[in-house]
């Protein structure tokens, strides 16, 4: 069974209901609610994180309950989940109190959250949450689950619980989101070290929760790029031949999209040109300094083999239409190697591209023999494992057509239909100015005559 998503009244999006799938894709009009729903499912995707981590500091406490009658962790997942839905989505002061989110990861395991009157609370908009039964036995059932020693808990007690996690919440995969806006913290890379590790916990909790996620995943990971993307790619973790193909051809299309390549030296970040040149990563282009930790967390993850589900807020952003062709690509080969993608764009670029790919994964008999040539097979995309949406209006609706598994052309070519409507409309008052003076001209000469 797929996950399934309901959100009534949060930001634009009025009410929309849909199934996931391993690529999702969103498109339309800025402040639609695209970025809304995406992080929606960051929200939800996230909980079996927030579990684990919240049940390693149940462990760490030096003030011991274990009296599961209390449902410890269950009320610390509550208040931890209305902390993030606050830093995620904005104070639910000015949120319609009609608002309601589900996420029915199976039958038997959901999340409510809405939004009640509480007396003990000034806001009419305090944040409800209603586990599923199944969930709540779960929580009840692992309250002080970890024992912990002077060295903390082990890795093998925390790797039990994450597989309980995965099979309660049927998601193996962890979270990266990458929001949009990122060319700011790239621009600030020599800076930004000392900047986020000088705020105070209080300043750090102003920022958007998925930002901050963000930051300080770059943080964590700039020294395993201290040999480059080379390096992790090349550095022997006995793999699969089809996952050092993988490797390799997402290498090649890191280079057309940076011109160059990335790497993390003398408390630096660089693209380098070749042996001898470099540029800082804060002088680059702005398509580089917006794609660069889009390429490098594809790559690295990709290198690291462990399933991943990429949030993706426009790639395409500063990035010339070839570049946008190739940035696509490296997020299905990266989609097809075992991870899974929510993307979202602007760009007719994209779709067209993902079009290509679905188009190439349909084709039948020697059609589909020599279709390796033009794009490579591991590229090709599974219609039956993606979907696109169009939001617009606070709906949300698919878009794929029904009979040859692609996005809707009209989707794509909706803004160009526009511009070439204004085009026509030009060249016919031109025609009619042309018309107007040949039939003055026939009059006068008839005059004349």
């Amino acid at each position: 069974m797929s996950h399934r998503i309901k959100i009534i009244k949060l930001g634009p999006i009025e009410e929309c209901e849909m199934e996931c799938s391993k690529f999702m894709i969103f498109t339309g009009m800025q402040a639609s609610g695209k970025s809304t729903v995406s992080k929606v499912v960051y929200y939800f995707r996230t909980i079996k994180e927030d579990i684990l981590r919240l049940a390693e500091q149940q462990a760490l406490s030096p003030i011991q309950q274990p009296d599961n009658s209390f449902g410890c962790l269950r009320r610390a997942l509550e208040n931890f989940l209305r902390e993030k839905f606050l830093r995620v989505f904005g104070s639910s002061y000015g949120m319609d109190n009609g608002m309601r989110l589900e996420y029915c990861f199976t039958d038997s395991c959901f999340v409510k959250v809405s939004l009640k009157a509480d007396e003990r609370y000034t806001t009419p908009n305090y944040v409800w949450f209603d586990f599923s039964e199944e969930l709540k036995g779960f929580l009840d059932r692992k309250n002080f689950v970890f024992t912990a020693t002077e060295l903390g808990v082990s890795d093998m007690q925390k790797q039990r619980l994450k597989s309980e996690l995965e099979a309660l919440f049927a998601d193996p995969y962890s979270v990266v989101f990458v929001p949009a806006g990122r060319s700011m913290i790239t621009l600030l890379s020599q800076q930004l070290s000392y900047i986020y590790t000088t705020m105070k916990d209080s300043q750090k909790r102003t920022l958007d929760y998925c930002t901050q996620d963000y930051i300080e995943r770059i943080l964590s990971l700039k020294p395993e790029f201290s040999e480059g993307l080379q390096g992790l790619a090349f550095y022997p973790r006995g793999r699969e031949n089809a996952l050092q193909n993988s490797l390799n051809l997402g290498l090649k299309l890191i280079d057309k999209v940076l011109r160059g390549s990335y790497r993390f030296c003398n408390g630096e970040e660089r693209i380098t040109i070749d042996r001898n040149h470099y540029v800082k990563i804060n002088f680059s282009s702005s398509g580089q300094q917006e794609s660069v930790w889009i390429l490098n967390l594809l790559f690295y993850y990709l290198a690291q083999n462990e399933p991943v589900l990429f949030i993706i807020e426009e790639p395409e952003s500063h990035l010339f239409p070839e570049s946008q062709k190739y940035i696509t690509e490296l997020i299905s080969l990266v989609n097809n190697s075992g991870h899974s993608m929510v993307v979202t764009t602007h760009s007719p670029y994209v779709l067209g591209t993902l079009n290509n790919l679905l188009y190439a994964a349909g084709l039948t008999g020697r059609a589909r023999q020599k279709a390796g040539s033009v794009i490579p097979h591991s590229l090709w995309l599974d219609h039956t494992s993606f979907c696109a949406w169009f939001v617009r209006g606070g709906r949300i609706e698919e878009c794929m057509d029904d009979e040859c598994h692609l996005i809707q052309n009209e989707k794509i070519d909706e803004i160009s239909k526009t511009i070439n409507q204004d085009f026509d409309l030009l060249m016919d008052l031109q025609i009619e100015e042309e018309e107007d003076a040949g039939q003055k001209l026939r009059t006068d000469q008839a005059e004349g005559g």
